[in-house]
């Protein structure tokens, strides 16, 4: 949920994800003012060890980029680079107008329960604190680094 008016992104989008296999995950996603729904789709095709990153080949909305719409098709390969940090680099191909991206974030373990995260969506930088207990997780998300967003996600 977007705290501010006057933003070209959805206000309110909802995801519902099912893990079907321990490398593979299936969804949905929609768009509360656009009225449009958006397959969610992630395959783990490599795990990650000391030679090299994780691969993940998948599907899902645009989002966070305020620039493009639609879904986008990604393959993504994500590392441990050290004992609290991650990082990943993706390549994107934007549907709606067959252009291409290049997403990538750096996540910081702060505590057990919490992380911080820059996320890159090919244009620009949205910083994130996420905030862990149990099945739940509340993210605040400054998207472009300056709309203040809500993200609450339920694991069930």
């Amino acid at each position: 949920m977007i705290l501010v008016e006057d933003s070209n992104r959805e206000s309110l989008e909802f995801s519902l994800v099912h893990r079907l296999a321990e490398d593979i995950q299936v969804g949905l996603e929609f768009g509360a003012d656009s009225n449009e729904y958006y397959p969610v789709m992630n395959y783990r095709i490599l795990d990650a060890n000391e030679e090299h990153p994780a691969l993940v080949i998948g599907t899902s909305s645009a989002w966070p980029s305020d620039e493009v719409d639609g879904n986008a098709v990604t393959l993504t390969a994500a590392q441990m680079l050290g004992p609290r940090i991650s990082g990943s680099l993706t390549l994107a191909h934007i549907l709606e107008d067959s252009s291409w991206r290049v997403p990538a974030s750096l996540r910081y373990g702060i505590r057990p329960n919490l992380e911080g995260t820059l996320m890159y969506d090919g244009t620009q930088l949205h910083p994130l604190l996420t905030w862990r207990r149990d099945n739940f997780s509340f993210s605040f998300i400054l998207l472009g680094a300056e709309d203040p967003t809500l993200s609450v996600t339920v694991g069930f």
